[in-house]
């Protein structure tokens, strides 16, 4: 039998994270991410140059 969880052990989660902050986070954890999997893949890029490849792809979305 499945007892379910009373609401008063129920936790929310609650960030006092800006979105600005939210939204750096977010691009780091995808630069690092892509630069680990390509890694992995065998190439050598570095996050460094994820970024510069990251930041040329906005600007050309931000130009259409």
């Amino acid at each position: 039998m499945i007892i379910p969880m009373e609401k008063t052990k129920q936790t929310k989660k609650r960030t006092d994270i800006s979105p600005e902050r939210l939204e750096e986070l977010k691009r780091a954890t995808l630069i690092a991410s892509t630069g680990s999997s390509l890694r992995l893949s065998g190439s050598k890029v570095t996050n460094e140059q994820v970024e510069q490849i990251l930041n040329e792809i906005s600007k050309s979305s931000e130009r259409k």
